[in-house]
């Protein structure tokens, strides 16, 4: 019999970017985040300041940049 998960993580509205878990300092926005598997969800209260999207292309023509605070994103 499938146990339920213990901890579920934050809810998605609570998500206000995610962090690579390997990669020191890698934040994605949420745009960016949200379909790459393995990142780590992170809440406001996750974060300890600013902090800005890392996601880019390759050839480095289009770069996010936005930044994410501890404010709660608005929808």
């Amino acid at each position: 019999m499938h146990e339920p998960d213990q901890n579920p993580g934050p809810a998605p509205a609570d998500i206000v970017a995610y962090l690579h878990p390997e990669l020191d300092g890698v934040l994605l926005c949420r745009e960016h985040g949200e379909s790459w598997p393995g990142l780590l969800p992170l809440t406001a209260a996750d974060l300890t300041g600013v902090g800005f999207c890392s996601w880019g292309t390759d050839d480095d023509a289009t770069v996010c940049g936005r930044a994410i605070s501890r404010k709660k994103p608005r929808r």
